[in-house]
This record gives structure tokens, sequence and C-alpha cells, in this order.
């Protein structure tokens, strides 16, 4: 039976076969991490909007040092005003408030810049946060991060940062600025429409962090999520695991210079055993041997002849008389 052309060999996997299970799983979307709950967002909000006032603040000393510096020049703008008196045609009240309100433009062209840079910092601050680290600095310090739903492994991309920090700016600090300068401008009816407009941007943002998913609209709006980052918990895990190691280390190192120091000793012994039998090979120690064995002879051969002369055999027969008398009395007395 013929084999297909483009079948694979038995046993031999399918090169495509493989290539699109790879492919399947590199397209599985990446598990979404635990979502971060509604008191750890609030909190890291209060932190990104005390960011926030600073910025205001600083924003604030500037301006009014501008306001000041340009107030100052009262020489230059009362020389203003007089030649436009001079110009008026003795319409002296309109020329009054001509001058009145060249002042109050320049002034407040002043305070909507400092609005305008708030805006633009607000912005900057949180789409630079969020494309680099998908956080803030309020989201830093309580563990929680911007999940993205569908980018690789959650992370932001530009359009999705661009976006949810276009919002964030919008209903942190857009809607109040635009209040404000609405109200410096006299247009009262429209700052107080922006004003509720703000609140209520600010109120339904945050009202879903009450239901499951805890997706505000700024969330729906960047497909993105709040989640726990987990940063404190693998900075924790990685010190016990790093003082595991190091006391693992120490007991090893413990445990080397014990056994170094048994080598030590024991090879302290085995030197002095070799010394003995080389001090027992040494011709001192035969030379003590020889003495030690021809003192044994000597004393040998002088017992021998001590035994053979004549008072060793007078001896010998005394003891063995004293022998014979003993057995004989010994005998009569068990008789």
């Amino acid at each position: 039976m013929r084999r297909k052309k483009n079948a694979p060999a038995r046993g031999f996997p399918d090169s495509r076969s493989r290539y699109c299970e790879e492919v399947h799983i590199m397209a599985e979307p990446t598990p979404t991490p635990e979502t971060a709950p509604a008191n750890r967002r609030i909190v890291a909000w209060a932190v990104d909007f005390a960011v926030i006032v600073a910025a205001a603040v600083l924003l604030g000393s500037v301006t009014h040092y501008r306001i000041a510096d340009y107030l100052s020049g009262w020489p230059g703008l009362a020389q203003s005003g007089g030649w436009n008196l001079f110009r008026a045609n003795g319409d002296w009240g309109g020329a009054g408030r001509a001058f009145g309100w060249d002042v109050f433009g320049e002034v407040l062209l002043l305070i909507t810049e400092a609005f305008l840079a708030l805006v633009l910092i607000v912005f900057v601050y949180h789409f630079a946060c969020l494309l680099w680290k998908g956080r803030t600095l309020g989201k830093f310090l309580l563990d929680i991060r911007v999940h993205a739903l569908a980018g690789p492994r959650g992370r932001l991309g530009k359009w999705q940062s661009a976006r949810r920090a276009l919002a964030s700016t919008v209903v942190d600090v857009g809607l109040y600025s635009a209040a404000c300068i609405a109200l410096l401008a006299g247009k009262f009816v429209l700052s107080l429409a922006l004003w509720h407009v703000a609140v209520l941007a600010l109120v339904l943002n945050a009202a879903p962090m009450a239901s499951a998913s805890r997706r505000t609209v700024i969330d729906h709006i960047a497909g993105t999520t709040v989640v726990r980052a987990g940063l404190y918990q693998k900075s924790w895990r990685a010190a016990k695991d790093t003082a595991i190691i190091d006391r693992g280390t120490q007991l090893g190192l413990e445990r080397v210079q014990a056994v170094s120091q048994a080598m030590k000793q024991h090879a302290q012994h085995l030197s002095e055993d070799e010394r003995f039998r080389e001090l027992r090979a040494s011709t001192q120690a035969t030379q003590l041997r020889l003495l030690s064995q021809s003192a044994g002879k000597h004393t040998g051969e002088t017992v021998r002849q001590l035994l053979d002369s004549e008072r060793g055999q007078q001896a010998q027969a005394t003891a063995k008389k004293v022998g014979t008398n003993l057995r004989a009395t010994f005998a009569r007395r068990r008789r």
C-alpha cells in the first residue's frame, strides 16, 4: 500500500502539527491575576491625588510670581492707561474699563496657562508611569498595577496607556480646571455645570468598584483592570530564600571547618605514629633491643652457672632433703 506524498512517516511527528501546537500555545491568553481590592485602589488614588496637589501648589507659586512680576511694571501700565485716556476722545469711562479688562485679561491668561500646565503634567505623569511599569506612585506603594486584558503578559501598549491617562486626567483635574477657568472668566452658569459634571464623573467612575469585576469606567474605556502586583510577596519570598541560602552556606562552612579540623587532628596522630615507627626502626632502638637481648642471655647463663656450681648443688641437695622430710612428716600425720 503506497503512502501519500504529503503524509508524515509513521512514528515521526508532523512538523506542521507541531508548529500549529506551538502557535496555539502562544495564542493562549495570559491568565488575569487576582483583582485588586477597592480599598487599595482608593488609597492609591489618594496618593496620586496628593502628587497632583503638590504639582498644583508648585504651579500656583510660579503663577503668583508671574502675576506679581507683571503688576510690578505699573509705571508702564500707567503710561499705557494714560495713552488710552488721551485717545478716548472724552470717553474716559470706556477707556478705563478697557484698560482694566486688558490687565485682568493678562492675569487670567497667566492663570489659564497654569491650569493647562497642570492638566499636561498630570497626563504625562499617568502616561509615563503606565507605559513604563503599568503603575503610578500610589499603585506602587499599595502593591497593585494596571493589567491589560488583551495585551501580552498584561502589559499596556502606547494607545492603551494614552487612553487611560487621558481619561484619568479628565476625571481628576480636567473638568475641575475648566470649571475654575470659566468661573474666573465670569461664566458662572458654565462653571457651575462643569463642577456638577466633574463630581458626577468622579462618582460614576468609582461606583463600579463595588461590583464583582471591580472595573471602573476608565477601565472599560482603556480595556484594562487593576490587579494585585504581588511585588511585596515576591520580595519577602526572595528575602526568605536568601536567608535560607545564607544559613545553609554558613552551616556548610561550619561543617567544612569541622571536617578540616578532624582531618588535621587525624593527620597529626598519623604523623606521631609514623614518628614512633621511625623511632623503633632507628639504630638506637636496634641497639636497645640488642642490649636487652644480650642482658637476658647473660642473666640466663649466670643462673645456669650458679646452679651448676658447688653451692648450687649443695642448695639443691638440702632442698631435696627438706622436701623428703616434709613428705614423711605429712604422711605420719595422715596415719
